[in-house]
């Protein structure tokens, strides 16, 4: 059992979800506090059952890391700094599968734990509340200073959730009582600086398209934007480098583009993949599609970035115009279904 100290909730505008402290054993939770996901944290492909880390817990509940390691479901530590294991085969300690944050050949723990929640987004179902759980990551033999990762995984979480990731509840959990209660403080200062709104959204369609793309691939933009005007029901068009004030609050303005265009047209590179702009974009484009009651996201796959698409964006109805196709382009925005 785990015991609940302080909880923050976060609204995205239509659902409220939950980040949670708790004191307690992550390998003891009931089946009432079951988890989806455990987070663990290591060094990169080291996974020793250290006398004092979670992962010499889970060994000694009979979990192996290393062995999850050796048979991964997905390995994403190239671009969000953490693998996924296939279900655990232990019912017993009620966790559904392990996600290992190895972030050193991509950054520092605190900068990359926004990272970690973007690449959860395609694994978790929107349709189901599910529950993440992890430690204060990348404290114990890795040595980081918990006030500091706290605050980052608060500040990621609050971030992301804001922005529909289908997290029920964000369980972090600190076993040692005198830590814990350290703990509770940072996140009790952390909630009294939240503000009290959720994320803005719109009632209306104050736009016909947001155009995602990254600057490299400005020209496709372009012809993008000017076959969507010939049409007549795709004048208004989110574009990034006109639509945005210098000096507004940017993420404010994206975030509420993107909930009141009628349609998003991503532009698929390796420039857009490489962006985590984009790839945020891209995510929040993923749910509006699969909360809409008609297909609102349409890919244009524009430059090959050296690898297969992942799975869900094969099932959308994306065009392939490699390699910068423009006649295919032209073709697919005129007959583009738009709303």
């Amino acid at each position: 059992m785990v015991k609940l100290l302080d909880k923050i909730d976060v609204s995205d505008g239509a659902i409220t979800r939950s980040i949670a402290l708790y004191e307690g054993e992550i390998t003891a939770l009931s089946p009432e506090q079951h988890a989806d996901i455990l987070i663990v944290s290591a060094f990169p492909e080291h996974y020793a059952p250290t006398t004092t880390s979670l992962i010499g817990a889970l060994d000694r509940s009979g979990v192996s890391v290393g062995e999850l390691a050796a048979n991964k479901l997905y390995d994403l530590r190239a671009t969000s700094a953490f693998w996924l294991s296939k279900p655990l085969a232990n019912a017993s300690l009620n966790i559904g599968q392990i996600a290992c944050f190895e972030p050193s050949e991509l950054g520092t723990p605190p900068e990359l734990v926004g990272n970690l929640f973007r690449g959860l987004f395609p694994f978790l179902d929107d349709r189901r509340g599910q529950v993440v759980a992890m430690p204060v990551l990348a404290t114990g033999d890795q040595g980081w200073p918990g006030e500091q990762m706290l605050s980052s995984i608060l500040e990621a979480a609050t971030h992301w959730l804001a922005r529909g990731l289908p997290i029920k509840e964000l369980k972090i959990i600190e076993r040692t009582p005198g830590r814990a209660a350290e703990l509770a403080g940072v996140m009790a200062a952390f909630k009294a600086m939240l503000p009290v709104t959720s994320l803005k959204t719109s009632a209306v369609n104050d736009f016909d398209v947001f155009l995602s793309f990254s600057s490299a691939d400005a020209e496709a933009a372009d012809c993008v934007k000017r076959e969507l005007e010939k049409r007549g029901d795709a004048k208004r068009v989110f574009d990034f480098r006109l639509a945005i004030d210098k000096g507004k609050a940017w993420q404010d303005e994206l975030d509420l583009a993107i909930s009141s265009s009628s349609s998003i047209v991503t532009i698929l590179t390796p420039a857009y993949f490489a962006s985590p702009e984009c790839r945020e974009e891209l995510m929040q484009a993923r749910l509006r599609n699969k909360r809409s009651e008609r297909p609102v996201l349409f890919p244009i796959y524009w430059r090959d970035w050296g690898r297969d698409l992942d799975l869900w964006l094969q099932l959308v109805n994306f065009a392939d115009c490699r390699e910068r196709n423009f006649e295919i382009l032209r073709s697919t925005m005129g007959k583009l279904a738009l709303a």
